[in-house]
């Protein structure tokens, strides 16, 4: 079965949720730098054991995926040279451009999740948020907008409809 979860994958699973939850404290502690670095070890092995050591290989070293390395193997090094937020900044970029094709599938596991899904189906993840929430959270659905479609190959300006429906939110606003 494909979506068997073997010893190696709970255990790959548990070491995915230590990292995050290092670099959280990390974070949260004034970016401590043992704890973001204990973190990304613990991440880095986690994902290696949940997907394979040559799975794993292929994501990072994909040509398609260069940027996301590049950005995420700097950011680790600022980590460990002590420049942590601007190190933690490039490695969250680099794991959303490394893992960025994995957005749909992880949103639909979540969605199944009771109290998650029911925040992943909040109306910031519907294609109109905007006529739902009040201005201080507009801006932030339309850097949600953006993201999302640069992730699917859109252009927002060029868009037909989430652009005018942002402008047209703001001048009711």
């Amino acid at each position: 079965m494909v979506y068997e979860i073997t010893e190696q994958k709970k255990v790959g699973l548990g070491l995915i949720g230590f990292g995050l939850s290092f670099t959280f404290l990390g974070v949260i502690l004034y970016f401590d730098r043992g704890l973001l670095a204990l973190g990304n070890l613990f991440w880095l092995i986690g994902v290696g054991l949940l997907l394979g050591w040559q799975s794993t290989w292929r994501v990072f070293t994909n040509v398609n995926n260069l940027r996301g390395t590049i950005c995420f193997v700097l950011g680790l090094f600022l980590i460990f040279v002590r420049w942590p937020i601007i190190g933690i900044i490039l490695e969250i970029y680099g794991v959303i451009v490394l893992f960025g094709g994995f957005w749909s599938t992880v949103k639909a596991f979540l969605s199944q999740i009771p109290f998650v899904g029911w925040i992943i189906q909040y109306p910031l993840m519907v294609s109109n948020p905007q006529q739902h929430l009040p201005f201080p959270l507009m801006l932030l659905s339309y850097a949600f907008c953006t993201f999302r479609a640069s992730c699917q190959g859109l252009v927002l300006e060029q868009h037909p409809v989430l652009l005018p429906q942002f402008i047209q939110s703001l001048v009711v606003a």
